[in-house]
């Protein structure tokens, strides 16, 4: 018999592959439920940012830099690119440009299902708020729509 039947053969050295394959296929689904936390946050944090910054009709060039800003500080956007950022606002731009009633009911639906937790959606939320603020103007259909994102994501709006 060679050596390599001798191991497939032993029951304890089978255990010991078994128990580490079963670690390694733990370490994969951990990376792949924080990847769907991650791609729900960026979803959310998208569609927050397109019902604000389609509220009075465009996205400054300071409120477009704030929302870069904000993604890139954020640790929960890792293995999303600033050109993965732009690709989803061009897609929201076009659904406000086609049927806006339509669309800022669609972005505020991913809003109110995501799977977000309370740190999450208050991050969410400040971005949203720093967006409005980045052009020195705030217009108040700008403060209603984030009104509606805060009621989405289930935030009182007091909160600060």
């Amino acid at each position: 018999m060679t050596k390599d039947k001798l191991i497939q053969d032993d029951v304890f050295l089978r255990g010991a592959r078994l128990r580490a394959r079963q670690k390694a296929d733990e370490r994969d689904l951990r990376g792949e439920t924080s990847r769907a936390g991650a791609e729900d946050f960026f979803q959310a944090l998208v569609a927050a940012v397109a019902v604000i910054a389609h509220a009075d009709g465009q996205l400054a060039l300071a409120e477009r830099r704030k929302l870069v800003e904000a993604f890139l500080a954020s640790p929960a956007m890792e293995g999303f690119s600033v050109a993965d950022l732009a690709e989803e606002l061009a897609h929201h731009a076009r659904a406000y440009s086609y049927a806006p009633d339509l669309a800022e009911k669609q972005a505020l639906t991913t809003l109110s299902i995501s799977a977000l937790g309370p740190t999450e959606r208050q991050t969410i939320r400040d971005a949203c708020h720093q967006v409005i603020t980045a052009d020195g103007l705030v217009h108040p259909v700008e403060l209603g729509a984030l009104h509606r994102v805060e009621s989405a994501l289930g935030i009182d709006g007091s909160e600060a």
